[in-house]
Protein backbone atom coordinates (compact mmCIF):
# COMPACT_ATOMS: atom_id res chain seq x y z
CA UNK A 1 0.00 0.00 0.00
CA UNK A 2 2.72 2.80 0.95
CA UNK A 3 5.53 1.34 -1.02
CA UNK A 4 6.67 4.44 -2.47
CA UNK A 5 7.04 8.44 -1.55
CA UNK A 6 3.49 9.35 -3.39
CA UNK A 7 1.31 6.56 -1.65
CA UNK A 8 3.13 7.30 2.40
CA UNK A 9 2.66 11.17 1.50
CA UNK A 10 -1.14 10.96 0.60
CA UNK A 11 -1.93 8.70 3.76
CA UNK A 12 0.43 11.15 6.03
CA UNK A 13 -1.25 14.07 4.38
CA UNK A 14 -5.11 12.73 5.26
CA UNK A 15 -3.86 11.67 8.59
CA UNK A 16 -2.10 15.31 9.01
CA UNK A 17 -5.42 17.13 8.16
CA UNK A 18 -7.55 15.02 10.36
CA UNK A 19 -5.33 16.28 13.05
CA UNK A 20 -5.27 19.55 12.13
CA UNK A 21 -8.88 19.75 12.20
CA UNK A 22 -9.22 17.89 15.83
CA UNK A 23 -6.87 19.87 17.31
CA UNK A 24 -8.20 23.02 16.06
CA UNK A 25 -11.76 21.78 17.63
CA UNK A 26 -9.53 20.90 20.93
CA UNK A 27 -7.89 24.31 21.50
CA UNK A 28 -11.21 26.21 19.90
CA UNK A 29 -12.94 24.38 22.88
CA UNK A 30 -10.59 25.22 25.54
CA UNK A 31 -10.38 28.72 24.68
CA UNK A 32 -14.20 29.27 24.33
CA UNK A 33 -15.67 26.72 27.16
CA UNK A 34 -13.36 25.31 29.09
CA UNK A 35 -15.47 24.08 31.58
CA UNK A 36 -16.62 21.50 29.10
CA UNK A 37 -13.55 19.55 29.20
CA UNK A 38 -13.21 17.58 32.57
CA UNK A 39 -9.90 16.52 34.11
CA UNK A 40 -7.91 19.54 32.59
CA UNK A 41 -5.68 20.80 36.03
CA UNK A 42 -4.32 24.32 34.03
CA UNK A 43 -6.28 25.48 30.70
CA UNK A 44 -3.68 27.46 29.38
CA UNK A 45 -0.92 24.96 29.18
CA UNK A 46 -3.81 22.75 27.73
CA UNK A 47 -4.57 25.23 25.18
CA UNK A 48 -0.89 25.95 24.58
CA UNK A 49 -0.36 22.09 23.75
CA UNK A 50 -3.52 21.67 21.21
CA UNK A 51 -2.40 24.53 19.46
CA UNK A 52 1.26 23.61 19.55
CA UNK A 53 0.15 20.08 18.44
CA UNK A 54 -1.80 21.41 15.86
CA UNK A 55 1.36 23.40 14.74
CA UNK A 56 3.01 19.75 14.07
CA UNK A 57 0.19 18.52 12.28
CA UNK A 58 0.24 21.66 9.63
CA UNK A 59 3.98 20.67 9.48
CA UNK A 60 3.37 17.21 8.82
CA UNK A 61 0.51 18.33 6.34
CA UNK A 62 3.36 20.45 4.67
CA UNK A 63 5.99 17.92 3.99
CA UNK A 64 3.35 15.42 2.68
CA UNK A 65 1.94 17.91 0.06
CA UNK A 66 5.52 18.43 -0.92
CA UNK A 67 6.25 14.91 -1.21
CA UNK A 68 3.05 14.41 -3.36
CA UNK A 69 4.34 17.09 -5.40
CA UNK A 70 7.79 16.04 -6.26
CA UNK A 71 6.36 12.18 -7.13
CA UNK A 72 3.51 13.81 -9.29
CA UNK A 73 5.77 14.00 -12.40
CA UNK A 74 7.05 10.30 -11.62
CA UNK A 75 3.22 9.00 -12.08
CA UNK A 76 3.02 10.67 -14.76
CA UNK A 77 6.24 9.76 -16.41
CA UNK A 78 5.53 6.34 -15.74
CA UNK A 79 2.06 6.41 -17.08
CA UNK A 80 3.29 8.03 -20.19
CA UNK A 81 5.92 5.39 -20.60
CA UNK A 82 3.02 2.26 -20.13
CA UNK A 83 0.88 3.79 -22.60
CA UNK A 84 3.42 4.66 -25.09
CA UNK A 85 5.39 0.83 -24.84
Amino acid sequence: MCSDLGSTSRVCAFYSFTGILFTLFVGTLLSTQPEFVTGIEDVSEAKSNAFGAMGMFIATFALSLFGISRTRGDEKDNMDAAMEG
